[in-house]
Parts: structure tokens; C-alpha cells; sequence
């Protein structure tokens, strides 16, 4: 297991005791220094020994250890989404180099999957493509997961780019036979409903408006409460959506428009601009589709 030794450390620096204090008739001074670096291994008799020492019961030590790393995967998240709405390209990479070492020095199945998500970020702000093995590492995990957690949840939200839309939407049925379990967990269902927008926008851009609309049922079915008013407005500009790219009618348009006009007159700007510019995107796809269509007549 990750940073057991760091964590001993913590804990006996918090009680104030010296490295011979805690090792005495356990391990040598020596060993107990090594073992706090992470540079090497101890028997779990003698692991169970220093906690008894320092009063903490293997549930407190297994919770702290949990926080510990949550705390790792949401400062890496936060500073490279920081990185990317920014498209500040040298901040992205020191976020990136931070990854790599914590996973050198801290190996494990979720340390790898934190640092792809990171390369995959980055491939997006950069139009770049992810590593195939680094494709084949992150489907294949989220595939192997019977039950999504937040972690998964953010895991496939931040690499959806880097994913063949395939893999999408098949992942994205996963998702969708999970979403009763989800609503269980108010931040959990709020996750999915976005996920299964932006699964819908995928689609739509890539002409399939079946598929499209077969995301958006199970969006519509879901157990959205009516104080749930973000969730409830990305349904109904989703909506909205499969409506104009069904059939794009100046009716239609101008319901997407007062939609998304919504976000400005609150104050939200960023999604305003970012819901006006998927408008825009479809818009003028359908337009130039209707001048070609018209040129070949």
C-alpha cells in the first residue's frame, strides 16, 4: 500500500515522539527511518505494533490515509483544469512533471489513471492525441469497474476527449444503467446528468442524432428533482439541441438562443459563452450543410 511510511510519520511527529521513542523494541531506529521515506517494507506484525504505540486504531490510520490521497487527486485536478481554462500551456506541463513523480515515487493503479487524466487534458487544450496505451489503460479500467464512484465519474467526464466515440458511448451506457445508484449520491447524479450532456453534444456534433436522443431519454427519466435547477436546465438545452439538429427550423434556433440566453441574464458568464459557442458550432454546421445541399440542386 501507498505512503504508509509518510503517513507514520505524520502521525508521530503529531504526538511529538522521537524515531527511538516509537521504534523501541519494535525495529531499529534505522529500519523505522527508511520505512517513513518509503524506502523500504515491514511486517505487518511489526506495522500493527507502531500503531498500538501511537494510540491510532487501524480504521483511523486506513481513513487518514484515504483523505490523504483524495486531497493528492483533487489539488492535481483543480491546478491542470486551472491550467487548461487558462490554455496556459507551461503550467499544464509542471502539473504534468508533479504526476510523474508522485507516480515514481508513490506507484499505483490510481496514481497512473490520475496522471492520464492529466496527459489527457492537456491533449485537449493542445489538439493533441493521448498515447494509445494510455487509452487502452483508461478504458480498459473503466470498463472493469462494476460501480462508479466519483472518482470514475471524474475519471471518464475528464478524459472523454481522448476516447474514440465508440468507446464513448459504450461507456456511456454503462453509466446510464448506473444512473438509479448515482442519484443515491446527490454529487454523484449531478456528475452523470453533465456526463450524459456532454455525451449528447458528442453525438450531435458527430451527426448522430439517434444516439443523441437515446442518451437524452435516459437524461429525461432520471430521478431530477425540481430543486435541481442546473440539472434541469442542461436536460432542457440538451433538448433543445437534438430539436434544432433534428430539424433546424428558425423556431427551433431561436429556442436554442433564449436557452442559452438564460446564462446571462444570472450572471454565468463562462457558461454562456461555452453553451453559446456549441450554438454556434451546430448552427453553422447547418447552415453550410444547407449551402451545399442547395448548390447541388
Amino acid at each position: 500500500m501507498e505512503k504508509i511510511g509518510e503517513l507514520i510519520n505524520h502521525f508521530r511527529e503529531n504526538k511529538g515522539m522521537s524515531q527511538a521513542e516509537l521504534s523501541e523494541g519494535i525495529l531499529s531506529k534505522a529500519q523505522l527511518s527508511k520505512f517513513e521515506r518509503d524506502l523500504t517494507k515491514i511486517s505487518v506484525d511489526k506495522f500493527l505494533a507502531l500503531l498500538e504505540r501511537l494510540h491510532v486504531t487501524f480504521t483511523e490510520f486506513g481513513n487518514a490515509l484515504a483523505i490523504q490521497e483524495r486531497l493528492y487527486e483533487q489539488a492535481i485536478l483543480e491546478d491542470i483544469t486551472k491550467a487548461v481554462i487558462n490554455n496556459n500551456k507551461d503550467q499544464a506541463q509542471l502539473v504534468k512533471e508533479r504526476a510523474e513523480q508522485h507516480l515514481k515515487k508513490h506507484h499505483g493503479k490510481y496514481n497512473q489513471l490520475t496522471l492520464i487524466m492529466v496527459k489527457a487534458m492537456i491533449c485537449y487544450m493542445e489538439k493533441g492525441t493521448l498515447p494509445k496505451a494510455d487509452t487502452k489503460v483508461l478504458a480498459d479500467y473503466l470498463f472493469s469497474v462494476d460501480g462508479w464512484t466519483h472518482f470514475e465519474l471524474l475519471l471518464f467526464g475528464n478524459t472523454m476527449s481522448a476516447l474514440s466515440l465508440v468507446t464513448v458511448n459504450q461507456l456511456a451506457r454503462e453509466l446510464a444503467a448506473q444512473i438509479n445508484e448515482a442519484w443515491a449520491i446527490h454529487q454523484n447524479f449531478q456528475l452523470t446528468i453533465n456526463l450524459l450532456y456532454n455525451v449528447v453534444i458528442l453525438n450531435l456534433s458527430a451527426k448522430d442524432l439517434t444516439t443523441a436522443r437515446l442518451f437524452l431519454r435516459v437524461m429525461k427519466h432520471s430521478h431530477v428533482e425540481d430543486s435541481m435547477m442546473a440539472e434541469r436546465y442542461l436536460i432542457a438545452l440538451a433538448d433543445a439541441f437534438c430539436d434544432y439538429c433534428g430539424e433546424p427550423t428558425v423556431e427551433h434556433e431561436n429556442n436554442v438562443k433564449r436557452m442559452i440566453e438564460i446564462q446571462k441574464e444570472i450572471g454565468s458568464t463562462n457558461f454562456f459563452v461555452a453553451f453559446n459557442n456549441q450554438a454556434k458550432m451546430f448552427i453553422s454546421e447547418t447552415k453550410i450543410s444547407s449551402n451545399d445541399s442547395a448548390g447541388n440542386v
